[in-house]
């Protein structure tokens, strides 16, 4: 079926029953930012393939809002299909529901499958229709009964392992007992565990059940006298079993959940976060009369985001070993580039990936690679295919966006390289993207301070030039986990806090040019402790030389030039030694000194 075709059945559909419209979310029942293949009902209805979207599909209109780093991408994946773009980010565009509300007749019905929308999301859509006489049906899920139909991929329950203590530095057992603590704090004694990388943080476990991000699909509750792993019990291993039951943790059936939480008779006060428990679940924690709901934010959040020494340690191992893995790449491509040979954005991706598998402890990639040559580049979230990838020239500019996942850490990292030749705006554009992030990576700010509060830092000098960038200045990475971890980021009101892990990542994106991104990831540590409070600073995790052939040293500051300087004076000692002789001689070349 082509996509106006599958609009077209869940359309008839609807007329069957009784729908006016259907809403369609980027999700699954965890509340995940990143689904397994199971979950990716949006981008089979819609044709766009991006990681974010809502699909909204009434008798006349049909239409995808999705935020600004894939606007470039979902225009080109709309094309040929009646949907129409909503640039969610925008400060014009109305929300899915508000387009509903202003559109639809009273006495409308909207159609949805309740289990993939969180307990607040599903309370505020039938407050903002009901006021226009709009009606909510939460057990309608058309989309998922015609791709049944096509083929759906079942879900996948990988083997789980543990992850050591000599990687996590804390026992299961121990970050049960600090959340417990946490829980009293909040006058609760049991919590609702959905978020897949929470779970799998707490209790210590991995899987690949989701491509990229090593969590295990699951479910826990945790209480003052029990702790329980809701998955599918054949993926659990007698040695691992084994360690769940010394840690004081019981296994169920995954699906259990919903009739656990409905049945209990443990007496207990249960904290939920509405925003990260479906409605289902939430609903089933509200009608147990021997649970007393407490709302309140997950703790473990937090308790995730504030790396310990031990994670924070081995992430640098792992950065380490990541700026080998790119440093071999980068020998081999210029060697091959250099001999004349065509190269394929994909071939790239391809060839990045074995050096990152050669590298010691990694499991992988952290996300799908971004190797994005000249105009593709201007698409944030670009990903090259076998059989629709630009051949590289030995002119203007190359975007790598990738990032490995080892057991002592994630990695994410982002290099703009000249294959060749440059024009003045590419250059211009290079050296601004570089110093907005020097600008941001050498804040030192108060305790205190949120990332929100430090944006304008690196926005100003694009913002001095009538640019932007429409997506964050940076997020948070997990320690082996997902490579996207809230709360803390640039654009949070979360106050940054040491230990926390995040990426500093500005760039310039011209539609139809190209486009410039320099990232590296920094973590909050202690600085001075004065008169006024404790100040706070960031220390550099990435260890990947910054094209200095892309400059305009004119442009730059002395500071910025000696920043760079040590920079790259950093990468070549800790790097160097670790690899071969053509990426020692690349990055000899790469990370030379450089003066006006």
């Amino acid at each position: 079926m082509t996509v106006n075709e599958r609009i077209a059945y869940i359309r008839n559909r609807m007329k069957e029953e009784s729908i006016d419209a259907c809403l369609i979310p980027s999700a699954d029942p965890h509340m995940s930012e990143y689904v397994s293949d199971h979950w990716k009902t949006r981008a089979f209805v819609s044709g766009f393939s991006g990681s974010a979207g809502t699909f909204v599909i009434t008798g006349e209109m049909s239409g995808l809002w999705t935020d600004g780093r894939y606007y470039v991408q979902a225009g080109k994946e709309l094309a040929g299909s009646e949907a129409v773009l909503f640039r969610a980010s925008d400060a014009d565009c109305p929300t899915p529901v508000k387009y509903l509300a202003d559109n639809l007749p009273e006495g409308s019905i909207v159609g949805l499958n309740g289990r993939l929308f969180s307990a607040s999301a599903l309370d505020k859509m039938r407050k903002e229709l009901s006021e226009k006489g709009i009606s909510i049906e939460i057990n309608i899920d058309i989309a998922n009964e015609l791709w049944e139909k096509e083929g759906r991929p079942s879900e996948e329950f990988t083997e789980a392992y543990a992850l050591d203590v000599c990687y996590t530095g804390k026992t299961a057992a121990d970050k049960i007992a600090e959340l417990r603590a946490k829980l009293s704090e909040e006058h609760a004694d049991a919590i609702v565990l959905s978020k897949l990388d929470n779970i799998a943080w707490l209790f210590n476990i991995r899987a690949n059940d989701v491509e990229n991000n090593p969590v295990v699909i699951s479910y826990a509750f945790i209480s003052a006298e029990r702790a329980v792993l809701f998955t599918e019990q054949s993926r659990i291993p007698d040695a691992l079993k084994a360690q769940l039951e010394k840690d004081g943790i019981s296994l169920l059936p995954y699906n259990e959940i919903y009739s656990f939480l409905a049945e209990s008779d443990e007496s207990c006060r249960v904290l939920c976060d509405r925003d990260e428990l479906n409605s289902a679940l939430y609903t089933a924690v509200e009608d147990n009369p021997s649970f007393t709901v407490v709302n309140g934010e997950d703790p473990i959040f937090l308790m995730k985001a504030r790396k310990n020494p031990t994670e924070n340690q081995n992430t640098q191992s792992a950065y380490r070993k990541d700026g080998c893995a790119l440093a071999e790449f980068y020998g081999w491509l210029y060697e091959e580039l250099a001999a004349g040979k065509k190269l394929t954005e994909y071939e790239c991706v391809e060839k990045l990936a074995g050096f990152r598998r050669a590298q010691p402890l990694n499991k992988g990639d952290s996300f799908g690679a971004i190797i994005a040559y000249r105009e593709n580049a201007a698409m944030m979230h670009y990903a090259p295919h076998s059989d629709a990838s630009a051949v590289l020239e030995p002119a203007h500019l190359l975007l790598i966006d990738s990032g490995g996942q080892y057991l002592d850490g994630t990695t994410d990292t982002t290099r703009t390289f000249a294959l060749g030749p440059i024009n003045e705006t590419e250059r211009h554009d290079f050296t601004l993207a570089l110093k907005g992030s020097i600008a941001l990576m050498e804040a030192v700010f108060k305790k205190g301070t949120s990332g929100s509060q430090l944006d304008v830092l690196c926005r100003e000098y694009f913002w001095r030039e009538g640019l932007d960038y429409r997506c964050g200045t940076g997020h948070g990475v997990g320690f082996m986990l997902n490579v996207h971890e809230g709360p803390q980021g640039f654009g949070s009101p979360v106050k940054l806090e040491e230990g926390m892990v995040l990426t500093v990542e500005p760039g310039v994106y011209r539609e139809g040019e190209h486009g410039i991104r320099t990232e590296n990831v920094v973590h909050v540590v202690k600085g001075a402790d004065t008169e006024y409070g404790q100040m706070m600073r960031f220390e550099n995790f990435t260890l990947v030389p910054i094209d200095i052939f892309c400059l305009d040293l004119s442009m730059m500051t002395d500071y910025e030039i000696d920043w760079l300087n040590r920079y790259h004076q950093k990468v070549w000692t800790e790097i160097s030694p670790l690899v071969s002789e053509r990426a020692k001689n690349w990055l000899r070349k790469y990370t030379q000194p450089v003066q006006r």
